[in-house]
């Protein structure tokens, strides 16, 4: 088991890795443009499922509904308005929400992405993934889901609780990405969270990508190759 980083040197150089993980994943993703390409599908046919149903379902129904019970005027200029506001909040729905329901539902791609950058980072080979570790892996995603809306759900609703839970809110964003390529190395639940408390540091660090409005959501489909980095250089680290 991975030692704790002692020292403020130490501590800086596991935050740094963190924190510049994401850009690692991307220069990655340049040289590797098919896992670039299998890391964006998800999300581009989900951006194109959800505008389809935003843009014929929801907000013709929704229209339709308060111009029947007599809520809005009639008029192009009101429902041209009110389209408006539907697609703001379909949008900001979709850029808090989206990414982490995305990461659940595709989780098999995503750990196929964390595979290719841990063993091009780390120069060692994951086990290829079972049946057994694929339903674990879906399984633990739609847990850490779960447990983001009850947090995301609980800092929003208590005044204090963001000054409280705010640093382990971002050090569990952070572990729910490096936890899906330690789960690939068939690690136990105990020594994952272990490995999360001794690299918090690297953790919050990259849970702050998530705090960026509109690169949170751009950078989202490299969190998974983001936690495979943290979990490759943290290894590195450890052993020098």
């Amino acid at each position: 088991m991975d030692q704790f980083p002692k020292g403020g040197h130490a501590l800086l150089a596991d935050a740094m890795i963190g924190l510049l993980s994401p850009l690692d994943s991307l220069r990655f993703m340049r040289r590797k443009k098919s896992i670039l390409v299998i890391g964006l599908a998800p999300y581009l046919i989900a951006i194109v499922l959800y505008g389809m149903l935003v843009g014929r379902v929801v907000s013709p129904m929704l229209i339709g509904f308060l111009l029947e019970k007599q809520l809005i005027p009639v008029g192009w200029t009101t429902n041209l308005l009110l389209n408006g506001i539907i697609w703001i909040f379909a949008l900001t729905i979709f850029a808090l929400l989206g990414p982490s329901v995305i990461n659940t539902l595709a989780s098999p791609i995503f750990d196929r992405v964390a595979s290719h950058t841990y063993e091009d980072f780390s120069g060692k080979k994951l086990p290829p993934e079972s049946l057994l570790m694929f339903v674990k892996s879906f399984l633990g995603e739609c847990s850490k889901l779960a447990i983001w809306l009850m947090v995301t759900i609980f800092l929003a609703s208590m005044p204090f609780a963001a000054f409280i839970g705010g640093p382990l809110a971002l050090w569990f964003l952070g572990w729910t990405q490096v936890d899906r390529t330690l789960n690939l190395q068939a690690m136990r639940l105990h020594d994952r969270l272990m490995f999360g408390v001794y690299h918090a540091p690297a953790c919050v660090c990259l849970g702050l990508w998530g705090l960026v409005p509109g690169l949170n959501t751009l950078f989202t489909f490299l969190m998974a190759s983001s936690g495979a980095v943290v979990v490759a250089k943290a290894e590195q680290q450890t052993n020098q």
